[in-house]
C-alpha cells in the first residue's frame, strides 16, 4: 500500500489549540468531534458484538486518548464509538483530562455493536440545561443522536449541540445509505427548529464527505466547516490511500465560526509497515476535527 500524502498535516501540527474566552464581540468556544474507534471496556457483554481489549491495551488507549483530547482543549467535544458511561469515567480520570473540569453526557442506544455517541464538556465554562437521546432511524438499529443544550456565560442565546454518528456502509450499502438519508433529514428538521432561538452546532461522524449528495440535499441549510479542508485533499479518515472527511462540524449560516481543522500531533499516525501514514488504530482510526465558534 502506498504511503499517504501527509504534507498538509505538517502545517496543521505546527500550531496549538485555539484560545477561548470572553471577547468584546462575545464568547468563543472550541468545539470538536472525534471518533475514538471502539472505546470498549474489558468486559464481554452478552448480546453485543463488542470487542474486548486486554487490560494493557485498554490502559494505553485510554491514556493516549486522554492526552490527545487534553492537548486539543475543547470546550465541548462529540465522541463516537463509546461503549458506556464507565469508559467515559475512566477517560475523564486519565492523564490529560483528570482535574480539567470535564463532565460527560451519554445514553445507551440500540446499536448492534454496542457503540454510542457521547459529549464531553467543560462544566466551568458551560452549564448543561437539558439533554436527551433522539431515535432517528425507524428500521435500522443504529446510534441515537444526542442533543444537549447549554447556557454559556456572556452569550444571550443558548448553545444546542447535536452529537451524530450516521450508519457506515457495513451491514448492507443500500440499506445503510437509506438510513443515513432518513437520519440526516430528521436531524435537519430537529436542528432547524432549535435554530430560531439558539446557536446550533452539528458534530460527529457523518460517514459522508462535505461534498456528498447527502450533505447537499439533506443538510443544505447548514454550513459544513470542513469543506475547505476537504477540498484541499485533507481528511480525518483514510481508506484505500485516500483521505476522507467523514468527521464534520456544521453550523447555521449566520453563526460566526472558523474553518474546521484536523488535529494532529506526533504519534497519532502509524510510522511503519503496510499502513504507514494512516491514523494509528491503537489510538483511533480517525483523527479529530475542531473549530472555534463565536457566541454573541
Amino acid at each position: 500500500m502506498r504511503r499517504l500524502f501527509l504534507l498538509f498535516f505538517f502545517a496543521l501540527s505546527a500550531g496549538g489549540p485555539f484560545r477561548t474566552g470572553a471577547t468584546e464581540r462575545g464568547t468563543t468556544l472550541v468545539v470538536a468531534t472525534y471518533n475514538v474507534c471502539n472505546l470498549f471496556d474489558t468486559i464481554n457483554d452478552p448480546g453485543i458484538a463488542d470487542e474486548v481489549p486486554t487490560p494493557e491495551a485498554w490502559r494505553r488507549k485510554t491514556e493516549r486518548l486522554g492526552r490527545t483530547i487534553g492537548a486539543m482543549a475543547p470546550d465541548v467535544i462529540a465522541l463516537c464509538e463509546v461503549e458506556n458511561a464507565g469508559v467515559l469515567d475512566a477517560l475523564l480520570g486519565s492523564p490529560g483530562l483528570a482535574g480539567e473540569g470535564y463532565r460527560h453526557i451519554h445514553y445507551d442506544s440500540p446499536d448492534r455493536r454496542g457503540i454510542d455517541v457521547a459529549l464531553l464538556y467543560r462544566a466551568d465554562r458551560m452549564r448543561l440545561t437539558g439533554a436527551e437521546p433522539i431515535r432517528m432511524a425507524t428500521d435500522y438499529p443504529t446510534r441515537d443522536v444526542l442533543r444537549a443544550e447549554f447556557s454559556v456565560e456572556g452569550a444571550t442565546r443558548p448553545l444546542v449541540v447535536y452529537a451524530v454518528h450516521l450508519p457506515s456502509r457495513r451491514g448492507g450499502y443500500h440499506r445503510a445509505t437509506r438510513a443515513r438519508e432518513e437520519m440526516a433529514a430528521r436531524l435537519d428538521a430537529h436542528a432547524a427548529a432549535d435554530s430560531a432561538a439558539a446557536t446550533v452546532v452539528l458534530l460527529g461522524d457523518f460517514n459522508e464527505n462535505p461534498s456528498s449528495r447527502l450533505v447537499r440535499r439533506r443538510l443544505e441549510g447548514w454550513r459544513p466547516l470542513a469543506a475547505g479542508a476537504h477540498g484541499r485533499g485533507e481528511g480525518s479518515y483514510a481508506w484505500h490511500d485516500v483521505w476522507l472527511m467523514f468527521d464534520q462540524i456544521f453550523v447555521g449560516r449566520g453563526t460566526v465560526a472558523e474553518e474546521a481543522r484536523v488535529f494532529l500531533r506526533q504519534g497519532m499516525l502509524t510510522r511503519t509497515g503496510r499502513f504507514e501514514g494512516y491514523p494509528d488504530r491503537e489510538l483511533s482510526d480517525h483523527l479529530p476535527v475542531y473549530t472555534r465558534i463565536l457566541l454573541r
